[in-house]
Parts: structure tokens; C-alpha cells; sequence
């Protein structure tokens, strides 16, 4: 492909980054509006951001149940499955009816945790995590104990995020009433507090006496991290336990992390079963072989843990007292994942990963996407051994 001018980029672009929520009411795509969010009313695991920020300047998606997001090209991608091409098209018939989308400018504000106060009682949140999610209550007291959960006056659960110096700098809100009408298939309410310091998220440690080996465990959210804990929490080693609160968007997170707190010796990704996880894990992956190379994270292994590919996530192991998972290399991971869904179902997935790339027209312009090549490399050697 010819290489593209600045001015094209910068046209490319302006194309890409135009208002999501003018193009969901020019299609008649229907939504629920909450706050400055939007969610699909016939998906509901896809949600608009149409907040536009110095860190943001124009609309977003994530669709989390497909790992995939960002601008209206993507979204055109991804949502409407059109081809490179015939989504630019779209995008550049539809740009002066796209234009008249107001912008909702949004100032970022700090955290303030005054703003989520916990309440005197904590049952309601104690019986959704021993009833509905199946949690041992003796670990949840620990968590309360230390101060890593609350339960807020509206009786949802508060998972705290702390800096090093243990300030509590943001958090994970998560409902305890099941309400499929209100919050679809979900069932209960689930966000991040607003200021919630960016690239961050729930974590502890746990240290075992006899093994001071570093090892950091990626998790999709604090209560599959939980449940991985409960049942499999006594592995040796000096453990530091994380939630991303989501997979794919959340690539940033992980590499941040190491910035502040230290190279671990193992990293292993506990992310979901799902399409969203494989996705996940494939970009989290990438973004570590990059730095692995060029900031010499030599010995860091990277390491995938799973449950059995029946369970969805950690809890729904836990639900089922499946304590059987695996423990492997990222080599030895795409050799299963192709197995499990076949070379097609592969190539279709990191195809669905290019279209969805969370950024900008390099996306659109390049072939290669660096975030999947480290997978891509694990794909195509186990092609060469069939």
C-alpha cells in the first residue's frame, strides 16, 4: 500500500473520530442514555462514551463481550461489519450530517472518596458475595478488615484502589441487587467511580514464607480475582493480585503498573475464556513483548492462566468447584486456542482485532498490527506443524 500523507492521515482521521451517538440516531439504532454513556439496547455489553476530554477528544465504544473498540470507524467495523473501504465511504457521505453532533466537553475531576462512603452495615453486600458469587465470607472480612471493601449506603460493594502509599486514589462499584430488566444480561450495576485514577485498578498481596519469587496476576475484574484466590490463592511465591476491569482497553494498565511497582519475575494473564479474554490476553501480550525488548525484561516469563474452557471466568469455576485449570506458556496457549476453535475462528478473530484497533487511521492504513504479532508468530508455527 502507498504510504499516506500527513494531510490524508489528518483527513483520515477527522473522518474516523466523528460523533457515534449522530450515527447511532441517523441509523435508528436504539439505546439507553446513562449520564454521558450510552448502551445498545441490543447489546447491552456495548457502551458508548461520548465525553470529549483533553485525554479523549472525540467519541468512544467498547463492546466488551467482543473485545473491541474504539472511534466510529471502528464501530462501523466492528458493530456494522462493513469493509475498510465502505465504512471510510460511509464516514465521508455521512460527514456533514455527522458535523452537527453537539460535543459533550467534560472536565476531568480528581477522586474524591469522601463522595463513596461506606455504610455501618455490610450484610447486603456479604450475602450477594457468599450467596450469589459463592466467595468464602472469611476472606471478604479480611477485605473489610483492611479497608479494600466497603459496602456503600446504597448497598452496592466498593473494591478500593490503593496507591503504594496505600491512599485511596479510586475504585470498582459493583451492585448487589440483580436486576435483569434494569441492567440486562449483566444484571447488576457495574462502573468505575468518577476521578478513579486512569491505569489503575483493584489489587493486594499475598506473600508466602518460603518463596520470594515476584509474580503479578492479571485478572478482568475483582471478583474473578476473588474467586482465583479462593481457590487457588496458596501458590508459592510473592504474589501481587490485579483487576483491569475489563480486557482489551485496559493494555496500558498492566505495562504501568511494572513502571511503578517493579519487573515481576512471573506475569501470568488470568483473564476470561471468552472471545473478549483471547483478545486480551493476545494485545497484553503484545504490548509485554515489546518492552520486554526494548527496557531488557529479559526474565520476566509471561505465563496464561485458565480455567476449563466450559467456564466462562474464574467465578463461574469457583460456582462449580472446578478447581482444574491451565497453567501455560503463550506458545503452548495459541496451540490450544486453535485446537479449541479451529484456524478459521483464529484468523477471523485477529482480523476482528485489526478492524477494532482502539486508535487511529494507522490502523486503517498499516497491515500490521503489533499488538497480535506475538500470537500471530504462535499461530503460524502451529500451522507449520499441521
Amino acid at each position: 500500500m502507498a504510504a499516506v500523507t500527513e494531510e490524508k492521515l489528518s483527513n483520515v482521521d477527522k473522518l474516523c473520530r466523528q460523533s457515534i451517538q449522530k450515527y447511532l440516531d441517523i441509523k435508528g439504532i436504539p439505546y439507553e442514555k446513562q449520564g454521558y454513556y450510552l448502551r445498545l439496547t441490543d447489546h447491552d455489553s456495548l457502551v458508548v462514551d461520548t465525553r470529549i476530554t483533553s485525554q479523549k477528544p472525540y467519541e468512544t465504544f467498547y463492546w466488551n463481550s467482543q473485545g473491541v473498540g474504539g472511534n466510529l470507524y471502528n464501530f462501523l467495523r466492528s458493530y456494522e461489519g462493513l469493509e475498510k473501504k465502505i465504512a471510510l465511504d460511509q464516514l465521508e457521505k455521512l460527514a456533514p450530517e455527522l458535523a452537527k453532533a453537539p460535543q459533550h466537553h467534560y472536565q476531568v475531576v480528581e477522586y474524591q472518596p469522601e463522595k463513596w462512603p461506606g455504610s455501618r452495615q455490610n450484610q447486603q453486600m456479604i450475602n450477594y458475595f457468599t450467596k450469589t458469587r459463592k466467595l468464602d465470607e472469611r476472606l471478604i472480612q479480611v477485605l473489610i478488615k483492611h479497608g479494600l471493601i466497603r459496602q456503600l449506603r446504597n448497598g452496592s460493594a466498593f473494591f478500593s484502589w490503593r496507591d503504594k502509599n496505600m491512599k485511596e486514589i479510586g475504585g470498582d462499584v459493583q451492585g448487589t441487587i440483580v436486576d435483569h430488566k434494569r441492567f440486562g444480561k449483566r444484571g447488576t450495576i457495574k462502573m468505575i467511580a468518577k476521578g478513579s485514577a486512569r491505569e489503575f485498578g483493584f489489587r493486594f498481596n499475598a506473600n508466602s514464607k518460603n518463596d520470594d519469587t515476584k509474580k503479578l496476576y492479571i485478572f478482568e475484574s475483582p471478583i474473578d480475582m476473588l474467586s482465583y484466590f479462593q481457590m487457588h490463592g496458596n501458590q508459592p511465591g510473592a504474589k501481587t493480585f490485579l483487576s483491569l476491569n475489563g480486557a482489551a482497553t485496559k493494555v496500558n494498565t498492566v505495562s504501568n503498573y511494572i513502571t511503578r511497582f517493579g519487573v515481576p519475575d512471573e506475569i501470568h494473564l488470568a483473564l476470561d475464556t471468552d472471545t473478549a479474554g483471547l483478545k486480551g490476553i493476545i494485545r497484553i501480550n503484545g504490548r509485554l513483548e515489546t518492552l520486554r525488548k526494548e527496557q531488557g525484561w529479559d526474565n520476566m516469563k509471561i505465563i496464561v492462566d485458565q480455567p476449563n474452557s466450559n467456564n466462562k471466568d474464574w467465578n463461574d469455576a469457583l460456582k462449580l468447584n472446578d478447581k482444574q485449570y491451565y497453567a501455560e506458556s503463550m506458545h503452548d496457549f495459541a496451540n490450544r486456542k486453535t485446537k479449541e476453535l479451529g484456524v478459521k475462528r483464529i484468523r477471523q478473530i485477529m482480523d476482528e482485532m485489526l478492524a477494532g484497533n482502539m486508535g487511529n487511521s494507522k490502523a486503517i492504513t498499516n497491515k500490521v498490527n503489533p499488538q497480535k504479532a506475538s500470537f500471530k508468530q504462535h499461530f503460524e508455527d502451529k500451522r507449520k506443524e499441521r
